[in-house]
């Protein structure tokens, strides 16, 4: 039986996005609630992931990230009553059908929306490039499949053998939402000889102490597979774990050198929060565990895992600090977890959301009236139009101020890694530094979202339309261009439509000439992610200019 309150919850959540991103209907606004909650997408990645729509071959969402292709099928009711009602068995023919044309080429572009059929064509692009996984979501706020659907529609996939298939229901989305699913998992440390201290508080139990990274590494480890972590230690923190970021590389640079004694006096430690502690006071005690989670310190305890099976031995100089809190209370738990920043994925871009700068910028723009997102969802019960969110503000300055629009399309970790210094240069950034081209970008957007709606709905779109929503942020930076070659004001709406203009009429000569040059190679999608396109629209652009060929 389907549970009113989370009904409620999912209602409200699914209300919200529906009002906030002005969506037509209920399932259409689910389609973004599973594609954040799941997936954890921004609004500019979950637009282009939808494909929902007319001729959607049972696929409503495909986000492919690196190697992996995420597929989303998703079932909304808005009544609770109907919530009891099973996941139609109906669209299973129509996903293992498309997903069989995919895999076999033997699909038509009049066969599905163009939203689709993007989606496709850059699959097969992939294929080209190596073998890709596949990652099958079918998700609805009513029951599951039952388990004899789902073992006929996982043996139709057993083919292709790259498939993995995830069922979610009420109870699973829910808990996605609120970030708390984990089985219990038990584990045994060792204090490091008398170096620890313990106190207790009405039901509360704390001990701070230092212990070896190898005991560490053991606590975590997966005994049926001891190159693996156990995932469930870190709820859901083990997706964002990025061991080529700086600040992991300075981790595990710090534990495998010659001077790695000194680790307990760089790094934070851990926090863990577990149902019971227990241990006999005494020299290096032996200490056990009870349903444990590594609520904070999650990249460090990767980045060691990491280190271990590169070298044990020289991990075993490496000692650290760890907090541990003993309650049965969950509401106490969730505390902790909250102040400690574990529910939400430490990422590079929490780790700078309380610079120096960042907080100069929020306070800069409330003097606008904007309400500024060092966080992800900062403000999100402020009103949408004054929301700016940084690592979006971050990408538009990359690619409009730094000549990168591919990069800030691509590869957002850029935003808050190497190009952060510049970016937030604190001697040239500035609220009405940043707003300038965000105002271009805006108009640019609304373009990009009427033309993905054409798409999935298979409504007729012009060779204009065709590029212009994978261009965004290259518009951004030709708009530049033109902008500082003319010296136009652009904070007049008049102007700002004809530099936009222009500028999509710039890129589209560009475009024709590469689709002369590479015939049946080309596609929009690949051309705006190349890095080298960047310079071949901006020196195409410049000698316009130059040639008194753009004019205003």
């Amino acid at each position: 039986m389907s549970n009113w309150a989370s009904f409620s919850l999912l209602h409200e959540k699914v209300t919200k996005y529906k009002t906030e991103y002005e969506l037509e209907d209920y399932g259409d606004a689910f389609d973004w609630l599973a594609l954040d909650a799941i997936l954890g997408l921004g609004a500019d990645e979950i637009e282009e992931a939808i494909t929902d729509g007319a001729m959607d071959g049972g696929l409503d969402s495909v986000h492919i990230a690196d190697t992996t292709v995420h597929i989303f099928n998703n079932k909304y009711t808005a009544e609770f009553d109907h919530t009891n009602k099973g996941f139609p068995e109906t669209e299973l023919t129509k996903i293992l059908t498309t997903i069989d044309s995919i895999f076999s080429g033997q699909m038509n572009k009049t066969d599905v929306n163009d939203a689709l059929w993007e989606k496709i064509n850059e699959i097969w692009d992939g294929f080209r490039k190596g073998p890709l996984k596949f990652k099958i979501y079918l998700c609805s706020n009513k029951q599951k499949l039952n388990e004899t659907a789902q073992k006929r529609f996982e043996r139709s996939l057993e083919k292709h053998r790259v498939v993995e298939v995830y069922y979610l229901d009420l109870e699973d989305i829910v808990n996605k939402i609120l970030e708390r699913k984990y089985n219990k998992v038990d584990g045994k440390i060792t204090f490091v000889e008398k170096q620890y201290f313990d106190r207790s508080d009405a039901g509360l139990k704390g001990v701070v102490a230092t212990i070896s990274a190898v005991d560490l590494v053991k606590l975590i480890q997966d005994p049926s597979d001891e190159n693996n972590v156990i995932d469930d230690v870190f709820n859901e923190n083990v997706r964002v774990y990025q061991p080529g970021n700086k600040i992991n590389k300075r981790i595990r640079a710090t534990a495998l050198s010659e001077t790695n004694h000194e680790f307990w006096y760089l790094n934070n430690g851990i926090t863990i929060v577990c149902e019971k502690c227990d241990f006999v006071p005494s020299r290096s005690p032996r200490v056990t565990l009870t349903n444990f989670q590594i609520v904070n310190g999650g990249q460090t305890t990767h980045t060691l895992f990491d280190a271990y099976k590169e070298n044990k031995e020289k991990l075993e100089n490496v000692l650290l600090l760890v907090r541990i809190c003993e309650t049965r209370d969950n509401k106490i738990s969730e505390k902790i977890s909250e102040t400690t920043n574990s529910q939400t994925p430490v990422n590079t871009r929490d780790l700078h959301a309380n610079d120096e700068i960042q907080r100069k910028l929020e306070e800069e723009f409330s003097s606008l009236g904007y309400y500024y997102e060092r966080k992800k969802n900062q403000y999100q019960y402020e009103p949408k139009e004054l929301r700016l969110d940084n690592e979006l503000l971050g990408q538009i300055y990359l690619a409009y101020y730094l000549d990168k629009p591919s990069e800030a399309k691509n590869t957002k970790s850029l935003i808050f890694g190497d190009y952060y210094d510049v970016i937030f240069d604190d001697k040239v950034v500035s609220s009405k530094r940043m707003l300038l081209p965000y105002k271009l970008f805006l108009p640019v957007n609304q373009m990009k979202s009427e033309i993905q709606s054409k798409k999935r709905k298979k409504l007729p779109i012009s060779e204009k339309d065709a590029f212009v929503s994978r261009a965004t942020f290259h518009i951004l930076n030709v708009a530049r261009y033109i902008s500082e070659f003319h010296g136009l004001d652009l904070t007049d709406i008049k102007t700002i439509k004809k530099v936009v203009d222009k500028a999509i009429s710039l890129i589209g000569d560009v475009t024709k000439t590469e689709r002369k040059k590479r015939k049946d190679l080309y596609t929009h999608d690949k051309f705006f992610k190349e890095t080298q396109t960047n310079s071949l629209i901006r020196e195409y652009v410049v000698k316009q200019l130059e040639n008194g060929h753009v004019k205003i």
